[in-house]
């Protein structure tokens, strides 16, 4: 690997039910809802914390509506739940893709499955019961900062409520 791009931040923007307040480490498998996929910039990290706390601080809060069960299959087989796309995320999810464009970022994956490929969906994860119809109520976004060095250890950066 590359160690420019090992020793390079990317960073991810995503909803995490349990709340994880910043500078809280995690492992990958924390329960999540994706708002756009792993990107990198090259603006420094002051300047994409400020930028996310200006850019998102004070949102509406929203509720969103769990789905039907399925499965993602890339390698391998992703169970998740599907959620129904409302207008608040949708356009929270445009108004990311236009943040990201101010950074000059570019995706840190090869399918980002972004605009209008993005398709909500949380993970199912052993433990926590999802089931169709819940409501979760999304107050918060969360920055979270990760580097290709193997030990898949996450960390919140930033994180901002919702009004």
């Amino acid at each position: 690997m590359n160690g420019k791009k090992a020793d390079k931040a990317r960073y991810w923007v995503v909803y995490l039910p349990k709340g994880l307040p910043v500078g809280t480490t995690f492992k990958p498998n924390i329960l999540h809802l994706t708002i756009v996929p792993w990107f990198v910039t090259s603006k420094d990290e002051d300047y994409i914390l400020d930028s996310f706390k200006n850019v998102f601080s004070g949102g509406p809060a929203f509720e969103i509506t769990l789905g039907q069960s399925d499965v993602f299959k890339h390698k391998r087989s992703i169970p998740i739940n599907l959620i129904k796309p409302s207008q608040q995320l949708l356009a929270l999810h445009t108004k990311t893709l236009d943040w990201l464009a101010t950074l000059q970022a570019h995706w840190a994956v090869n399918r980002p499955h972004v605009a209008e490929e993005y398709k909500p969906h949380i993970r199912r994860r052993p433990g926590y019961n999802l089931s169709y119809g819940a409501k979760l109520r999304i107050d918060s976004l969360s920055l979270v900062k990760a580097y290709r060095r193997g030990d898949d250890f996450r960390i919140v950066a930033s994180k901002v409520s919702f009004s």
